[in-house]
């Protein structure tokens, strides 16, 4: 009986469309051709849920699934959304089921809802049906999976599907792709987990990844030794699929030896108003320099030029003297003196960013930073990822902590978040008034005497803050969120989660006065928490710039580790190197972009956290 009303249904589809397409018609004009194009790649998701409501199942489920297709194709997202939740996955037959899931994950990962998109992509269902289902599936079904694991921070579970994937992939393009994917998810891991993994992995070709992913990461100070050890793996593995196609990185490190300066100029104002952050730059940079020395016997002859009266005549007698790349200079006006030259005879790896594009494109001029603007948009996504959606913002009225508002503002409504409001506080002022403000504490008082007027008599009335924030942004130095976050509380919102940028921390530990910011997440360079490093111990012993421009170390430790991998960068965009201020990459503006790791205040203790945190432990 079924089948006879599936196949009557079918039948009235079929003659419908025959008759439209019946009987001569008049010319058509551009706009009518343009319609009838469209009515040729298939019928609109009015037509097909149109007939769905006159279906029975499962072909009204399969024409609903199929006008939720069209509704994405055709950009109404959320249409298609409604449509999707409306259906009742467990009602639906295998194929539809999986059908449903693959679109529904789709969306909740393009939604930022990871959380939803790995439930229904880890369905038991679904599990019971990966040795039955169609190849072409199968593959799509594994792709989300492994862009749904990774997006939670479980990289070894997203690494084993893009494993899985490798074996399914014909298609050369997708493989390629594939493993750029796998390499990238490889490299995030931290040196000690890879180690671990190398060593621990009952899988050999997965063990081989590991040890390759541990190789890149354990010698980006050296291309020689990396080189080497290379040609040690290709060796032991020589069987192993990456030993047929290299990452694209990897393939690069002969040319890169090939191409390494020779002499490098270091501009740095050693005078004047810069002169100690100049002097912090230049103790991390030189502690780079002899550990490379240290270890490796060779490095680059450097000259170093002062800056603090003229930046271009620096420039230019560092040309004269024959440099093969300059570093520097720092001062931000400065290098928007540099990058305003029509033309740069020698590249330029500046330590500071210019705030317009440069003319032209100049593509002699690599800007590198501790922009505040890439914290800021690290903390709309990371606080987007564990599913916040209305912020609000509470920052100093300086300029660059409005640059810093402005990033994250643009970032956090670009993927779908709600900046609700944004206030200001100057220097040490009133910090109670401004919270109370951007709590709209007062209006809650205001509303109760208003219903006590109006009815005369006393009103059971208890204050609130207001409802529509589930997260703080904070632009504040230590002092300052000293005195903010338990003013938050007071205010009645020490239940909101805190996210801050790395001006929070100072960097030495304090565990009296930072009881007062346990709880808050900010970003912070890995540099802080390395306590291994042997620049670091180098500048405590030696250096005489305080610790106070620890990150300014980090900056001059990266300028040494950054400038010979420039070319690598370029040349694969995926590539990020690994440094003391942060995961490094190279924007297609000549920008480099730093991605921090994060850290939370605990026992007034500053304390790094996993790489993605989707489910914070309780204070």
């Amino acid at each position: 009986m079924l089948n006879r009303v599936l196949l009557t249904q079918l039948l009235i589809i079929v003659l419908a469309c025959t008759l439209a397409s019946c009987g001569s018609t008049p010319p058509k004009s551009s706009s009518d051709r343009r319609s009838a194009t469209a009515e040729s790649s298939g019928p609109s998701a009015r037509q097909l849920l149109s007939q769905a409501r006159i279906s029975a199942s499962p072909m009204r489920e399969q024409l609903t699934l199929q006008a939720a297709e069209r509704l994405i194709s055709d950009g109404d997202i959320n249409s298609a959304r409604n449509l999707l939740t409306a259906l009742n996955s467990d009602t639906l037959n295998d194929e539809l089921f999986l059908t449903h899931s693959e679109m529904t994950a789709r969306l909740a990962l393009r939604d930022g809802s990871y959380l939803l998109a790995h439930g229904i992509l880890t369905a038991p269902r679904l599990e019971r049906q990966w040795t039955q289902m169609d190849l072409t599936v199968e593959i799509r079904l594994r792709e989300l999976r492994a862009q749904a694991f990774m997006r939670l921070g479980d990289v070894p579970m997203s690494i084993q599907e893009r494993l899985t994937l490798s074996a399914l992939l014909t298609d050369g393009a997708a493989a390629h792709d594939n493993q750029t994917e796998l390499w990238h998810s490889l490299t995030s891991l931290s040196q000690q987990e890879l180690l671990t993994r190398s060593n621990d992995e009952a899988n050999p070709v997965l063990r081989g990844w590991y040890s390759l992913a541990l190789l890149q990461k354990d010698s980006q100070a050296d291309l020689e030794r990396q080189q080497a050890q290379l040609e040690s793996w290709r060796a032991q593995w020589p069987d192993h699929p990456a030993n047929q196609n290299l990452p694209e990185d990897l393939q690069l490190l002969q040319t890169l030896i090939a191409n390494q300066p020779r002499q490098i100029a270091l501009l740095l104002p050693l005078q004047g108003r810069m002169a100690k952050a100049g002097e912090a730059v230049r103790d991390g940079f030189f502690a780079a320099y002899y550990q490379a020395l240290y270890e490796y016997n060779r490095a680059p002859v450097i000259r170093q030029y002062d800056t603090s009266e003229d930046a271009l005549r620096a420039y230019e007698q560092a040309v004269a003297d024959g440099a093969d790349l300059i570093i520097g200079p720092l001062d931000k006006e400065k290098v928007t003196e540099l990058s305003l030259l029509p033309d740069l005879p020698v590249p330029l790896l500046t330590l500071n960013y210019v705030d317009t594009m440069l003319p032209g494109e100049q593509q002699k001029i690599v800007q590198f930073g501790l922009a505040v603007e890439d914290e800021a948009r690290q903390v709309a996504r990371q606080a987007y990822l564990e599913g916040h959606r209305y912020a609000l913002a509470i920052v100093p009225s300086q300029e660059w902590s409005e640059r810093s508002a402005r990033a994250f503002k643009e970032e956090w409504e670009s993927l779908g978040g709600v900046l609700v409001n944004t206030s200001q506080f100057v220097g040490s002022g009133d910090y109670s008034s401004v919270i109370k403000n951007a709590m709209l504490v007062e209006e809650s008082n205001v509303r109760a005497q208003e219903l006590q007027k109006l009815f005369g008599a006393r009103v059971h009335h208890q204050t609130r803050r207001r409802q529509d924030v589930d997260m703080i942004f904070l632009i504040a130095d230590p002092v300052q969120a000293r005195q903010i976050k338990p003013m938050l509380a007071f205010h009645y919102a020490g239940s909101l989660p805190v996210y801050a940028t790395s001006q929070v921390y100072s960097g030495v530990r304090d565990e009296k006065a930072d009881r007062d910011l346990n709880g808050v997440r900010f970003n912070a360079a890995p540099w802080l928490f390395d306590n291994t490093s042997r620049e670091k111990q180098a500048i405590t012993q030696h250096a005489r710039s305080s610790a106070l421009y620890s990150r300014l170390h980090a900056l001059g430790v990266d300028a040494y580790r950054l400038y010979p991998r420039l070319q690598q960068l370029a040349q694969v965009p995926e590539m990020r190197l690994y440094g003391a201020t942060g995961a490094l990459r190279l924007l297609p503006n000549g920008r480099i972009e730093r991605e921090q790791i994060w850290a939370r205040f605990r026992n007034g203790v500053a304390q790094p956290l996993p790489m993605v945190a989707t489910q914070l432990p309780a204070e």
